[in-house]
């Protein structure tokens, strides 16, 4: 179940990091540079969002089901980069677990059950060099590009809305990509046992200032592992706005004092 997770949250985190006046609608290769050059003016935004996961294992007469419902809130500054997150994860074994965390200059501070911890100083040039590749809008349409065949931009009120509908081994090799450039090397592995049924995505941009308004994802895959049949069904919705009101992100006194 774990292994799953961190697969989910790799595609999650590259899907949902993506960000983008007309009166008509642009090709996808037209609205890139055009993102690009919008998110260089990017200073600060939130995120909310939500993850309903749903995996089936098969072996022979037995099957299991696992599901997991996540909520995620998150406060995020460019430059310098610092985040704000709180994730609350559900499963109908472990009930409802919640994480608060903040990433920053000072460290990264994390609190589960109430407690805080710091986790080493080593770490934290490797993981801020992994979200600052995630957080980074042009990247993330840019990736996009080996599928650009596939998406279509329309024009809805005051936003552009970016569509496509994916599947087989394009996929595949997109969705390595994507589990690459999240810091996910290892699961992104994984990816060539997966049978990737169908993937739909649809993100909306704003036409006056190209920065997103909302991001969602469904996938549907299936995957043979060990004697075991896994089939995969995964929903994300991801709404961003405030963007460029968020000053600073600081690490509250108690954080500091009380982590291990």
């Amino acid at each position: 179940m774990r292994r799953w997770t961190v697969v989910l949250l790799g595609v999650i985190l590259a899907f949902g990091m993506t960000a983008c006046g007309q009166d008509k609608a642009l090709t996808f290769d037209e609205l890139v540079p055009k993102v690009a050059e919008a998110s260089k003016e990017m200073k600060s935004f939130t995120m909310e969002g939500t993850v309903g996961q749903d995996i089936t294992i098969t072996q022979g007469d037995q099957k299991q089901n696992q599901k997991m419902d996540m909520t995620v809130k998150m406060d995020a500054t460019v430059k310098p980069q610092e985040i704000y997150q709180e994730v609350k994860t559900k499963t109908p074994d472990n009930g409802e677990q919640e994480i608060k965390q903040y990433i920053t200059d000072k460290g990264i501070y994390t609190n589960m059950d109430g407690q805080w911890m710091k986790l080493p100083d080593e770490q934290k040039e490797l993981i801020m060099a992994s979200i600052g590749e995630s957080t980074a809008p042009e990247k993330q349409l840019e990736r996009l590009k080996s599928v650009a065949k596939d998406t279509k931009v329309t024009v809805e009120g005051d936003e552009y809305i970016i569509k496509a509908e994916m599947s087989g081994d394009g996929v595949k090799e997109l969705a390595k990509s994507l589990m690459s450039q999240s810091g996910g090397g290892q699961q992104a592995a994984m990816l060539d046992n997966m049978d990737i049924k169908n993937i739909k995505v649809e993100y909306a941009v704003n036409k006056k200032s190209l920065y997103l308004t909302k991001a969602n994802v469904e996938m549907t895959m299936n995957m043979e592992v060990e004697g075991q049949s896994v089939s995969l069904e995964m929903k994300t919705k991801s709404n961003f706005s405030n963007y460029n009101k968020i000053e600073k992100i600081e690490v509250p006194q108690e954080a500091l004092d009380s982590a291990a």
